[in-house]
């Protein structure tokens, strides 16, 4: 068995769409799916969970996983790591150039132009009653009409952590539940240590994926959405407004850092103890370590809502063999596989009820009584385009180049004219 298969594909943001074609080599290729030399192939694209000090590297997990998998089969999977960044490129270009995968993963934001272009296969006759129903989630893979997905990761709800000995200090007894607090709390730790950031904050990232954490469990909270029901963009309402205006008093006042803006990782000087708070995934704070350390779900003036991933394993129509592709999105959303992904690559709940919640002990009633708090994105048109463009002009909004009503005007008079 070859075990450099797993190969992480590093994409720089400079890179032309033909560099980004190659990276897909041969084992990406059109006939990825025929039978050679006695054996079936199929091409697997997985993106990065692993953390750099983490117990294995995701290419040493799935590299072990699809042995076994490939013993069992008589088969070749060629599996690639895709780092985030630039993943939707990397997908664009591979399924455009039919250089795609058979089987992927795609977040909720990639999903409506695969399908508007017919790329990807409706799965639900691969899968009986019985076998529907052990999925937690399957209803979510059901988008625009079709069952065009199988929900693989669905948690990682990003939270309110704070560094409960900072706040102690400040004279603050227990972490913020909602704006009023969070705002009360971190002008007592600005007042009390100054060489402490009140609320560290991912806006110097270069992927519009950091809006998860520092934009919509504030723009849900003041009842604001993304889209209404004919997919129209909403988010220049004043709702819409009053959490944009919120996040830019916070960074106007001192209380969001000036380094916030140049920062792409806002739980690094958290950890540190370098800031009071900071918004981060679940996962990432199971983590955290040496600090006295607890969370919330923070409320807005209107809803507690907070992002949850619904991510999805997909079935690209161009695979030729699609019942052994069906077989490997069975096995990698199995009990026994996603039980040792989430215990040893990326804590996450459950995805099927024939397994059991084994994380944090901190998580368990956050993953056990809290999920109607939990929110997923919207599918529509032209949607990682929106949130790119929103993301940047909220940047813009950081550095004092841009109002609160330019931001939320300005992406939605572009995507109108651009995108709809």
């Amino acid at each position: 068995m070859n075990k450099k298969k797993v190969v992480a594909c590093l994409l720089a943001a400079t890179m032309t769409a033909g560099m980004l074609a190659g990276c897909g080599g041969s084992s990406g290729s059109s006939d990825s799916s025929s039978s050679s030399g006695g054996k079936d192939k199929l091409t697997f694209w997985f993106p990065t969970f692993a953390s750099a000090d983490g117990e294995v590297t995701d290419e040493e997990f799935w590299n072990e996983k699809i042995d076994a998998f490939e013993e069992e089969n008589n088969c070749e999977v060629n599996v690639e790591i895709i780092p985030w960044d630039n993943y939707e490129e990397k997908y664009l270009t591979g399924v455009n150039s039919n250089d795609g995968p058979d089987v992927g993963y795609l977040y909720m934001e990639m999903f409506y132009d695969y399908i508007d272009m017919g790329a990807l296969a409706d799965i639900d006759e691969y899968f009986t009653d019985d076998e529907k129903a052990n999925y937690l989630y399957y209803d979510l893979g059901n988008i625009q009409g079709g069952q065009y997905a199988l929900p693989v990761v669905v948690g990682n709800p990003r939270l309110l952590a704070a560094n409960m000995d900072i706040l102690k200090e400040a004279g603050v007894d227990a972490v913020p539940t909602n704006w009023d607090e969070l705002k009360a709390a971190c002008e007592a730790v600005k007042a009390s240590n100054p060489d402490v950031a009140p609320l560290s904050a991912t806006w110097g990232s270069t992927h519009y994926g950091a809006l998860n954490e520092v934009y919509w469990p504030y723009f849900w909270g003041a009842g604001a959405q993304i889209v209404d029901e004919d997919g129209n963009l909403t988010i220049d309402s004043e709702a819409g407004l009053k959490a944009t205006q919120f996040l830019a008093d916070m960074k106007e006042e001192g209380l969001i850092p000036e380094t916030s803006t140049s920062t792409d990782d806002s739980l690094e000087p958290f950890k540190n103890g370098e800031a009071a708070m900071t918004v981060a995934a679940s996962s990432n704070l199971a983590k955290v370590d040496g600090i006295n350390w607890d969370y919330s779900i923070l409320s807005g003036p209107e809803n507690t809502k907070t992002f949850v991933a619904s991510d999805s394993l997909v079935l690209f129509n161009k695979c030729k063999n699609k019942d052994l592709a069906i077989k490997l999105m069975k096995y990698v959303t199995s009990k026994d596989v996603m039980a040792d992904f989430h215990d040893r690559v990326s804590e996450q709940p459950p995805i099927t009820a024939d397994d059991t919640y084994s994380g944090d002990e901190k998580f368990a009633d956050l993953f056990t009584n809290q999920t109607d708090k939990f929110q997923s994105l919207p599918v529509f048109k032209g949607a990682s385009s929106m949130y790119d463009t929103l993301y940047k002009n909220m940047q813009s909004m950081m550095l004092g180049e841009l109002t609160p009503e330019e931001v939320l005007k300005n992406t939605t008079e572009y995507y109108d004219s651009n995108l709809k």
